[in-house]
């Protein structure tokens, strides 16, 4: 009896195991990795796409494309522009290029917006798969969000 009760009781203890491990496995398989940064490395591929953020006053979509073109409209925030429509869309357009951590965008064209410099370059300070902040030479940060493809 002493035998048979042993084996049962290791019997169990090695489905339990099993089903943990593969609990485990599982639960490594969906954790969220929207926090894991981005390898310096990886910058120039994975931060192709659309994003969407706040720059001073301004909300902003940004789209990076693989080519290394980009576009960018801007809308102005605030009562009147946020409730009544009535502010003015703006668009830039040009090429990017990464290298290291700074990003530099050259504007080849604009509508509705009056351009000081035609090349701007800013500080990738944090980058993530679904989170993106822009650090200006200035110290002003700007956040992003990635806009799911449709």
């Amino acid at each position: 009896m002493k035998g048979t009760y042993f084996m049962k009781t290791n019997h169990l203890s090695w489905k339990y195991t099993i089903v943990v491990i593969v609990f485990g496995f599982y639960l490594t398989s969906c954790a969220d990795n929207s926090t894991t940064p981005v390898p310096k490395t990886e910058y120039p591929t994975k931060i192709v796409g659309r994003w969407q953020g706040t720059v001073g006053d301004y909300k902003e979509t940004m789209v990076l494309n693989a080519d290394s073109t980009f576009f960018c409209k801007l809308y102005p925030m605030g009562f009147i522009a946020n409730t009544l429509s009535q502010g003015v869309m703006g668009m830039i357009h040009g090429t990017w290029k990464i290298n290291g951590a700074i990003i530099t965008l050259r504007i080849t064209g604009s509508e509705n917006e009056h351009l000081i410099n035609k090349v701007v370059s800013t500080t990738i300070q944090t980058f993530n798969s679904d989170r993106l902040v822009l650090k200006s030479d200035r110290g002003e940060t700007s956040p992003f969000q990635r806009i799911p493809a449709h």
